[in-house]
């Protein structure tokens, strides 16, 4: 028993009696590598002779592992140390029956960490994290798993009540063996870190759902998954603070668990049931999805935008404080989903006709009646550059009406007053190019106004003073987020569900994409290319230049050009270019 106990000290002795730097660096900066069998040479394992080195009948493998040193029966001699470098990584103590998992897990992460781990931030997260530990287990201890990963498998095998599928977070079981733990090791800190970027921003990607999407990331940063849970003393809890913790969000939890414990007996309802059967609690599920898009902190005072119940609601202290009818983009234009912040307030807009509907619905008309622009109260100008222009001045026949609501982004899209109050009486009301009219906007400035600047006394008679013909600018002095959702099933303050129509897809988008041939790479995202709805449309009038130079379009109002293509207006669509032109003559005049 006593040369067991002296071998053990020994052994520390020879680890400890490294210099520092040797202890800390990287395996691959302090020895030769050494393949091992079955790989490419250049994969091959670190080696560095070593106290703690495997039997001789293996490579030794370099290693900065240490044993938790034994409680000696002798007096220890005192050993110099090298100065110890500026930041040096802590060193964690390994118990002897870790020591073999430690160092195949260490084996592992140098060598094919990629067969683990797909993504290269969760690659880098990993390495860093267990390195730092010295490549200790956080997930076994002594060949079976710890208390910490019990929780966690428990956890991961019920985030279906979540609307997850749990076979996306496989959980592994620890056999004894350090292979097989190693490998268990990082498949379970797989799954947690593919849990947590789910919860926190989605089982599907936004980008593969439509290019009418935009929200900031939310994903949480892997380091901090591992952390988190690593310092956790309830790793349930930690789990959970991932996902979303809006109240519409755990309401719909609570709706999911409801409906799935009924008994089902509804048909395959909206969306597109070839594809996907869309009852209610995939509903819920879609829903919930979309939540976890949405930024975590919506600000203390916001704006929802709910398209599908084509209704606005201005928040503060997490309360609606009010609410009103808004008509939204007709299903091939439709209104955009993204989080933005407004930050000014046009009172008697200047509406500049977007080129799409210039080339779509008033060249048509021009065509056919060189009079129309002028009877609908819109201008043609031509601009020093010899851009055509057409517009709409201030008054109260604007499309935009006497409001303007601006949160700048890369849609070009934004809220604002209406002449045509009758679609309010509309229940469907998807009819408008793409940004929202507002029922009620005087009372909106007001309330705006109120939550940004209380200071400054703007009430509906002063703002309504402002009316005229000539452009005002209110800046926000507290700018206030926008967010612009899509909730198909929402709970009421009485605890009742509540579904609305489809009326874009995304449902049925968003369940195919979660169950069909694209599940895989689902939460994969796909580059979109946003600012191309913001190229200029050129236009081209043949008898205005003898080399056919094109006339710049100008728009930076409603809508702009989805595609952003470039399309000439020649007779190639409208026939009679010249009937075209002298359309375009008469209405600007004498050019």
């Amino acid at each position: 028993m006593l040369r067991a106990v002296l071998a053990c000290a020994l052994l520390g002795l020879a680890a400890t009696a490294l210099p520092a730097a040797a202890q800390n660096e990287p395996s691959r900066d302090v020895g030769v590598r050494s393949p091992e069998p079955g790989l490419p040479k250049e994969l091959g394992a670190p080696v560095l002779p070593s106290a703690l080195a495997a039997p001789p009948a293996e490579p030794a493998a370099t290693s900065v592992l240490q044993t938790a040193p034994v409680a000696p029966t002798v007096a220890e001699p005192s050993v110099p140390t090298t100065a110890a470098p500026a930041t040096p990584a802590s060193v964690v103590q390994l118990p002897p029956a870790d020591l073999g998992v430690a160092q195949k897990l260490q084996e592992s992460i140098a060598t094919r960490l990629a067969d683990f781990i797909e993504r290269k931030p969760d690659r880098e997260a990993v390495e860093a994290f267990y390195r730092e530990r010295n490549f200790q287990p956080m997930w076994s201890a002594k060949g079976t798993a710890t208390p910490r990963a019990v929780a966690v498998g428990s956890y991961l095998k019920n985030v279906a009540s979540e609307g997850l599928d749990p076979s996306d977070y496989p959980v592994p079981v620890f056999s004894g063996l350090d292979d097989a733990d190693a490998a268990s090791e990082l498949k379970l800190t797989r799954s947690v870190l593919t849990y947590a970027r789910h919860a926190s921003s989605g089982r599907v990607s936004y980008t593969r759902v439509s290019a009418s999407i935009l929200y900031p990331p939310n994903a949480i940063a892997p380091s901090q998954v591992l952390a988190q849970l690593a310092a956790s003393d309830d790793v349930a809890a930690t789990l959970g603070s991932f996902e979303p913790q809006h109240a519409g969000f755990r309401a719909l939890k609570a709706a999911l668990a409801v409906q799935r414990n009924a008994p089902s007996n509804e048909p395959a309802r909206r969306g597109d049931a070839k594809h996907v059967r869309v009852d209610t609690a995939s509903l819920i599920v879609a829903n919930m999805e979309r939540w976890r898009w949405l930024p975590r902190d919506l600000g203390t005072a916001h704006v929802i935008v709910d398209v599908p119940a084509y209704a606005l609601g201005v928040f503060n202290d997490g309360k609606e404080v009010w609410r009103t009818k808004i008509v939204v983009g007709k299903p091939n234009l439709a209104t955009p989903l993204l989080s933005e912040t407004m930050k000014y307030l046009t009172i008697n807009p200047t509406w500049n006709v977007p080129p799409s509907i210039i080339r779509n619905e008033y060249l048509p008309k021009l065509e056919r009646d060189p009079d129309a622009l002028e009877r609908i109260g819109l201008k043609v100008a031509r601009n020093n550059n010899g851009s055509l222009r057409v517009y709409q001045p201030p008054g109260d026949r604007n499309a935009l009406g006497r409001i303007r609501f601006n949160f700048p982004n890369v849609f070009l899209v934004y809220q604002h007053d209406t002449p045509q109050k009758s679609f309010f009486a509309r229940d469907a009301r998807a009819l408008s190019h793409g940004c929202m009219r507002v029922q009620n906007p005087e009372k909106y400035a007001e309330l705006l106004l109120s939550l940004s600047q209380p200071e400054d006394g703007f009430t509906l008679r002063r703002i309504g003073s402002m009316y005229g013909g000539e452009e005002r600018t209110i800046n926000l002095k507290r700018p206030i987020p926008v967010h612009v959702t899509y909730q198909t099933a929402v709970v009421d303050d009485a605890g009742h569900l509540k579904t609305r129509d489809d009326i874009y897809g995304l449902d049925a988008a968003i369940l195919k994409l979660m169950r069909g041939n694209e599940r895989a790479v689902a939460d994969v995202p796909i580059a979109r290319d946003y600012k191309s709805s913001s190229k200029p449309v050129m236009a081209r009038l043949p008898e205005r230049s003898l080399s056919g130079t094109r006339a710049l379009a100008e728009f930076d109002e409603d809508r702009s050009d989805r595609g952003g293509s470039l399309v000439g207006w020649d007779n190639s669509r409208f026939g009679d270019s010249r009937a075209m032109t002298r359309a375009f003559q008469r209405a600007v005049g004498q050019w």
